[in-house]
């Protein structure tokens, strides 16, 4: 259960999955590149970014906690560095 909840099963689908042409495909940010191809932007990343920004401008430890939670979640998953996948559209 918690699994599903927090997003440890790999290749799953998040329970809330909006897609967005061309930048949301079912909650997850991808961008197409061309007909077969797309850029994969993982959520580690984007907390990553968040760490960072927070060494020069306050942002709440809270937000800091979460963050770096998010973080190391997405690292531990085998495709972290995947970023160019089948487009999914």
């Amino acid at each position: 259960m918690m699994e599903v909840i927090i997003g440890l099963l790999e290749k799953g689908h998040p329970r809330i999955s909006p897609t967005l042409y061309p930048l949301i495909f079912k909650g997850m940010i991808m961008i197409p590149i061309s007909k077969e191809k797309c850029f994969h932007m993982h959520h580690w990343i984007i907390n990553l970014f968040i760490l960072i920004i927070s060494l020069f401008i306050y942002i709440p430890k809270l937000i800091i906690g979460f963050s770096l939670g998010l973080f190391l979640q997405g690292l531990s998953y085998k495709d972290r560095f995947h970023f160019i996948i089948n487009n999914p559209y």
